[in-house]
């Protein structure tokens, strides 16, 4: 039987942060956040969900592993805040779905203010997911975190006396996952044991390949799974935010659906076998522009481009991977994915010939080989993702196959960037040169590229360099009450081209120039009341922070 390589598992995206990054609830007592209400959801009879997932996968159905529990509240509805002596805000709501091995949870109207976060963590405390802050949680409302082991969780907000702004959690949904959850705090692998990490010898040729992977999660009707996508280069040299990934990943996924699917960059080891891997490089919200209209690879060769809604930021390292429409067959070649969720990996190939999944010479035919640390192969959660070339050109995107730990030589079947181009039974608008060659230059085949913000074309393969904006860690004042004196601190201060203090009417009140990296702006003048201070880059970057002035 031929494997669907959609997700059929949830690996964990965890993160042990430094220790001003570590949950409040870490740092309070055990029995602390037992004496915190329970919210009980709704629970599910496994057999019966097994039972239905069964029944769909046979008729060729998305692989699913849990559901999505309706839950409508937020942080006025649920949970209990807390004001601590220094001034900051904490909000905590524990929730138990019964009898779930994994859980997760689903925003459609949140809004963080720079400089708070947001975590999630299992009652154990064994480890937490975040922090995620206003990079993830923006002004499009929508947002999904996930997933902890087992029944029961905690989210946190922690909210610095400095913060500005007004914090909204509304929380949609709480995923209840009944099957395929890894715990990565015991190294349980997500994957199977062959599989090789990016960052293992295999992938130090890679990395830029490496920063345009993508773990996509994606939720329809009620039911959550895995694939893998990558950025893609544009001859516009735009840095249009586009996703490649497999069409059937996509089937029957509705546009509003789309904007609750989440993209993670950056979701791999820091070393080979071992090192966290960050969970907070995080986007929710893609638009669908373009697919193959092939039934997913039974008459094509299964493409899906997805637009990310939001910006993608500089600290997120994403790189537009090159691309080639040629029809040249590979000499060798690397897929980098996903497999079962898990964290980012690399599989390597020198054997790829034309082959046919269902449309005659629509995919490629790939068999992987032994390499120095094992023998990746692909798995499901694999689907959709790049396959490149020797030329470090991505040529095809992942439909399915028969490879696995236990069958290394069985092959894999890529879908053809040359189908994709302008073959398939879709529409003029929806070939895939449409969306790659908006001004018809008539190029097969480009590199890939970083991000260079400013640049008249930020994604320029000849342009080097990545701009690098302010963040709200990088700059520190205290104290929040400063009668006499504020001392303001950087190591970016050469960065930082002016700082502007505003008084509660949106007046300025202050002007200086940060020239050292410890400044003391000497605030006795100043009538009591609120102050914002404004520290701008020269590169237009700015971080707002707030203090008070009580005479």
């Amino acid at each position: 039987m031929k494997k669907l390589l959609l997700a059929i598992g949830f690996v964990f995206s965890t993160v042990i942060g430094q220790a001003q990054n570590v949950p409040f609830g870490f740092q309070s007592a055990t029995t602390s956040i037992f004496n915190l209400p329970v919210a009980e959801l709704a629970t599910f009879d496994h057999q019966i969900l097994l039972a239905e997932d069964t029944q769909r996968e046979k008729q060729g159905g998305r692989s699913n592993i849990g559901r999505m529990i309706p839950t409508s509240t937020n942080e006025n509805l649920s949970g209990t805040w807390t004001t601590l002596p220094n001034g900051d805000r904490l909000w905590q709501w524990r929730f138990r779905s019964a009898g779930a091995k994994g859980v997760s949870v689903y925003f459609d109207d949140i809004f963080l203010p720079l400089g708070s976060s947001l975590v999630l963590y299992p009652v154990d405390k064994s480890y937490f997911l975040g922090p995620f802050t206003n990079i993830q949680c923006n002004d499009h409302g929508r947002f999904m975190i996930g997933e902890v082991v087992g029944e029961e969780a905690i989210l946190e907000y922690y909210e610095p006396a400095a913060v500005v702004g007004n914090v909204r959690i509304g929380i949609s949904d709480v995923g209840h996952l009944y099957r395929y959850v890894h715990n990565v705090m015991d190294d349980e692998r997500g994957s199977e044991a062959c599989e090789v990490d990016v960052n293992c010898p295999e992938g130090s040729d890679w990395t830029k390949e490496r920063d345009a992977v993508v773990r996509l999660t994606i939720s329809s009707a009620g039911s959550i799974g895995f694939c893998s996508g990558s950025l893609v280069n544009t001859l516009a040299k735009d840095c249009r935010k586009y996703l490649l990934t497999a069409m059937h990943c996509g089937e029957g996924v509705t546009a509003s659906e789309w904007l609750t699917c989440s993209a993670n960059f950056r979701f791999q080891r820091s070393s080979c076998t071992s090192g966290s891997a960050p969970s907070f490089y995080n986007l929710v919200g893609v638009f669908e522009r373009a697919n193959s209209n092939d039934g997913g690879g039974q008459t094509g060769s299964d493409f899906l481009l997805l637009e990310l809604e939001d910006a993608i930021p500089t600290d997120f390292n994403p790189f537009f991977a090159g691309w080639s429409a040629e029809t040249t067959t590979p000499v060798s070649g690397v897929c980098i994915h996903h497999p079962a969720g898990d964290r980012k990996k690399i599989s390597t190939t020198s054997d790829v010939v034309s082959g046919t999944y269902n449309a005659i010479g629509f995919h490629w035919r790939v068999k992987w080989m032994a390499t120095e640390t094992n023998w990746g192969v692909t798995e499901g959660g694999s689907s959709g993702s790049p396959l490149f070339n020797q030329n470090h050109h991505l040529v095809g995107t992942l439909t399915g196959g028969l490879s696995f730990c236990s069958n290394q030589t069985a092959a894999d079947y890529y879908g053809k960037m040359s189908k994709h181009w302008t073959s398939n039974p879709n529409s003029a608008t929806q070939k895939l040169k449409v969306w790659l060659d908006p001004n018809d230059t008539g190029l097969l085949s480009m590199n890939g590229s970083y991000m260079n913000a400013g640049a008249a074309l930020p994604c320029d393969p000849a342009i080097v360099g990545i701009s690098e904006p302010l963040k709200f860690d990088d700059i520190l004042i205290y104290p929040s009450l400063a009668d006499q004196t504020l001392t303001m601190s950087t190591s970016r201060y050469s960065d930082i081209e002016v700082v502007k203090v505003y008084d509660n009417s949106g007046k300025i009140v202050i002007t200086e120039r940060m020239n050292i990296a410890t400044k003391a702006l000497n605030t006795q003048s100043l009538p009591g009341g609120m102050y914002y201070v404004t520290f701008i880059s020269k590169s237009g970057s700015f971080i707002t922070k707030k203090f008070a002035v009580a005479h």
